[in-house]
């Protein structure tokens, strides 16, 4: 059976959305409070900046340091040394990029077609199969195909025949919760759900593999590190480009505009100002 790697760059910077986040001054806040990384793909990357810049002023303000705590911990060398060594002949497997990891559903039912039914590893902090009881009604209305449902798009057509999610081990299978396994009840038999640190699966006849940036969720200053991500493994064609946007507005082929000093700037005026409401008490 042939394989399908998919790699969400998200897999890379962690966050602590699932856990409880103690500040400095002893207090602490649940993760989904602190890391408030709503998504939306279809946001207009304007839009998206002014988010990461207000989400770098609430860290500022809380004492605690958003690069540091999204740095990621695992290195693209590592990754990409123990993905090779698993895939029992790398051969430089057809190679693509691209924004939305709805891609990897377009990609997946392609190349079923020549390949027949897929094996599929995806290395993600997203399980991809769908976050709620009508997950496939978008799909069943008009064929559409998105980032958080894709995987489970694949399995019910069948062009998916087995699927492994790989999660990072910064976050493990938390977010492998009851609500999914009743999502996906039908597939138990052809799904495996696993961590980095617990996977050691040979992928046999590696065809081709997919990376996605996902700007709707990683921020903004760690894009050349998805750039280094895809050159460890070869050249990866930009669907982006070649076959325009889909869900996203962003080309992979381009680093997002990040300047920390501007941002500083931006980030000491709106301390300043609420230095200032706060006297007006």
């Amino acid at each position: 059976m042939a394989s399908f790697i998919t790699v969400d760059y998200d897999f890379f910077p962690p966050h602590e959305m699932y856990k409880e986040v103690e500040f400095p001054d002893g207090t602490t806040a649940h993760g989904m409070f602190v890391y408030d990384w709503q998504m939306d793909e279809k946001r207009d990357p304007m839009f998206d900046a002014v988010i990461w810049e207000l989400r770098c002023t609430n860290f500022k303000r809380w004492g605690l340091d958003i690069v540091e705590r999204t740095k990621p911990v695992l290195s693209v060398e590592d990754f990409a040394n123990r993905v090779m060594a698993q895939m029992d002949d790398y051969s430089s497997p057809t190679m693509w990029r691209s924004d939305s990891h709805a891609w990897a559903g377009i990609l997946a039912k392609d190349f079923s077609e020549l390949n027949g039914p897929l094996n599929v590893v995806n290395f993600d902090s997203h399980h991809d199969l769908g976050y709620h009881p009508q997950a496939l009604e978008p799909f069943k209305k008009d064929g559409r195909i998105q980032c958080d449902d894709w995987a489970l798009i694949g399995l019910h057509e069948n062009y998916i025949e087995n699927y492994t999610i790989v999660y990072p081990d910064w976050q493990g299978k938390v977010e492998w919760s009851p609500g999914v396994k009743k999502l996906t009840k039908d597939f138990k038999s052809r799904i495996n759900v696993t961590t980095w640190s617990e996977w050691n699966d040979e992928i046999p006849e590696c065809e081709v593999m997919h990376f996605c940036r996902s700007s709707a969720w990683v921020p903004p200053w760690l894009d050349e590190g998805f750039t280094k991500l895809h050159e460890e493994f070869g050249y990866a064609d930009c669907l982006d480009c070649l076959m325009g946007q889909h869900n996203s507005p962003y080309d992979t082929c381009k680093v997002r505009d990040w300047d920390w000093k501007l941002v500083n700037e931006m980030i000491a005026q709106r301390m300043n100002m609420i230095e200032a409401l706060e006297l007006l008490k």
